[in-house]
Formats: structure tokens, sequence, C-alpha cells
């Protein structure tokens, strides 16, 4: 659990070892998620990130999300990341990516940032479960595996700068198939933490 006031934001993924079902993403407080992208299907892992700017403040002991139950894996990662940002958030969504099964895994680039001050949130998904670590100025957040079959991180970093952003992540070794995704934030007030 962690406590969230108004404008803190919080992303997650769910990562499938099926076909990708998540529907919907909530949390105790009642803050509304949004999905960045379709979610991607690499075969035999599929995943898709949500956002919340939040509005109801509290102490989140979520978020949870909406599948189709079955008997496979699944890992379900969050962060929640200080505020304030701004309204709407969300600046850079680009396409994920599935080709990048080579260490070091580089996320799909942001683009042109529309303002200076902007937190990039990087992911990945993969069908194994070997550590990755988050290749500088990227931070890695939060991993999580289930068994040998799925794993997961989130990565962020803060920026002061509007050129384009490719968060990096490494291994020690490489997996069968892997997603990769980028998600960019702003900041509501020059100067505000994260």
């Amino acid at each position: 659990s962690v406590a969230v006031v108004v404008g803190d934001l919080i992303y997650c993924v769910l990562i499938q070892q099926t076909a990708l079902t998540v529907t919907v993403v909530g949390d105790n407080l009642g803050n509304t998620y949004t999905p960045l992208n379709a979610g991607n299907d690499a075969g035999a892992v599929t995943a898709r990130a949500f956002y919340s700017r939040v509005t109801t403040a509290g102490t989140c002991t979520g978020p949870s999300a909406t599948t189709t139950a079955s008997a496979n894996n699944v890992v379900f990662i969050g962060v929640a990341f200080e505020g304030p940002f701004g309204i709407p958030p969300l600046d850079a969504n680009p396409a994920n990516g599935t080709a990048d099964v080579t260490s070091a895994f580089v996320c799909p680039a942001t683009g042109t940032l529309a303002q200076a001050e902007e937190v990039v949130v990087a992911w990945g998904a993969a069908n194994y479960s070997t550590a990755w670590a988050a290749t500088s100025p990227n931070i890695e957040r939060i991993e999580a595996a289930s068994a040998a079959l799925l794993k997961g991180n989130i990565g962020s970093q803060v920026v002061s700068v509007t050129t384009t952003i490719s968060p990096e992540f490494t291994a020690a070794s490489n997996p069968p198939e892997c997603i990769l995704g980028t998600s960019s934030f702003r900041s509501a007030s020059s100067g505000s933490g994260t």
C-alpha cells in the first residue's frame, strides 16, 4: 500500500502468459485508470500498461485488474510517482515494441517532448525470469517474475530536456519474446518532485 494525494501518478503493467485479456484496472480509492496503447501479444507473453492521475487521495491498496480466468501465469506490477502531474498528464505514448529481444533492450523513443520537466516511464515484459537492470539514467522501480515463465520491469527517469528519450534495460541472457513500452508524463509545475 502507498499513500497518494491528488495529482500523483500511478502506473501499472499487466503481463499474461495467455492472450491479452485485461479489460479494466481500478483501485480501492476509485481512481480511474486509462489504458496505454492496445497492448501487445508477442506469442508466449502479452502485456498492457495503464495509468491514473490520482483524483482521490488516501492509502492505495491496489491497483487491481480484471482479466479472463485461466490456469496460466500473470505478473501485475505498479509504481506510484509523487506529483503534481499536469492535466492531462500524458505527453508521449509511442507504440510498444516486440522486435528487440537482445540486451540492451531499447524501449520505444518518446519523440520530442512537449515540455522540459517530465517523467519518462519505461517497462519491459518477457517470457522468462532472468533479472533485468535499468541503464542509467533510467532507474529500475520494480521487477517481478512468475516462476520461470513471465517477468516484468518498470523503470523511470526525470528529464529536463525536450529531446527524444529511449530508455534501456539490460540482462545477462536474452528472452525468446519481449515487449517494451515507454510513456512520458508532464509535470504540473516547475521543480515539482517525482
